[in-house]
């Protein structure tokens, strides 16, 4: 069957209604310079950027600069909050164990309780964190990594043989 003889004119690909829903991919309308811009590849490209949320819109330099202090600080807290994790299930572990050797189901429930609690805290922050990366802009990345290095240099774990889940978004 020769397809070329076909006449494809009455199939509706280019009805009106098409035609409309097209229009709104035109990228030369008025106003279309205030849309977030998303990047499924890397880019160094920050106007437009939207980070997490579309109020995090970054539309100037100031508001670039602003941003990318702000994910350093966002980050570097983040190994804060993971450091005191650590250290208040240490201090807890230790108090729990130096008190009795009958420790009750009941301690040791609340325990599990409130470990949980802040270690979904802590996952759900690291995801944050990640969908931060996850923008393709390889300011906002290089400001993740920027936190993460002050955030380890303050808060990270002084004792090599104690380290605990470094490396990773959790």
């Amino acid at each position: 069957m020769n397809h070329a003889m076909m006449d494809h004119s009455n199939m509706g690909h280019h009805s009106a209604a098409s035609a409309i829903s097209m229009s709104g991919m035109d990228h030369d309308m008025p106003g279309m310079e205030d849309k977030c811009s998303m990047n499924m590849l890397f880019t160094w490209d920050w106007k437009n950027t939207c980070v997490i949320f579309r109020w995090w819109h970054i539309k100037t330099f100031g508001g670039f600069i602003s941003t990318f202090l702000a994910i350093v600080l966002l980050t570097a807290l983040y190994e804060f909050i993971k450091c005191s994790f650590n250290q208040w299930q240490k201090s807890y572990v230790s108090t729990v164990s130096g008190a009795s050797t009958n420790t009750s189901e009941i301690t040791i429930r609340r325990f599990k309780f409130k470990r949980a609690l802040l270690y979904g805290v802590q996952v759900g922050y690291s995801f944050l964190l990640m969908l931060v990366f996850m923008t393709y802009n390889g300011w906002l990345m290089i400001a993740v990594g920027v936190g993460a290095a002050v955030g380890n240099y303050f808060w990270g774990v002084s004792d090599i043989s104690s380290s605990t889940r470094d490396l990773s978004c959790h």
